[in-house]
């Protein structure tokens, strides 16, 4: 997720979707699980508050997998799984 003064995204990765995952704005979810995943930071910088793996929020991860780097790809590769085996929240 990411926020700053004029708007707030989050990043919906599915195994069907499109890498790296599509951005949508909030409004249209419901929110049905509070947990954040483990490994996950929140950093604020440049206006900006993001929510995230701490993998992706290493200065330049984003310019480095849109160039394609080996390691910024293997990194979202490998929170991506991570994140698409978590069990799905239980229903009460």
């Amino acid at each position: 997720m990411v926020t700053d003064d004029d708007h707030c995204y989050i990043r919906v990765l599915g195994p069907d979707s499109p890498d790296p995952g599509l951005e949508w704005d909030p409004v249209s979810f419901e929110t049905v699980d509070t947990r954040i995943p483990p490994g996950w930071t929140l950093a604020i910088a440049g206006g900006r508050t993001r929510l995230a793996d701490a993998r992706w929020q290493r200065p330049g991860f984003w310019t480095d997998y849109y160039r394609g780097d080996p390691q910024a790809r293997a990194d979202y590769d490998h929170v991506k799984s991570e994140l698409l085996a978590a069990a799905p929240p239980r229903e009460n």
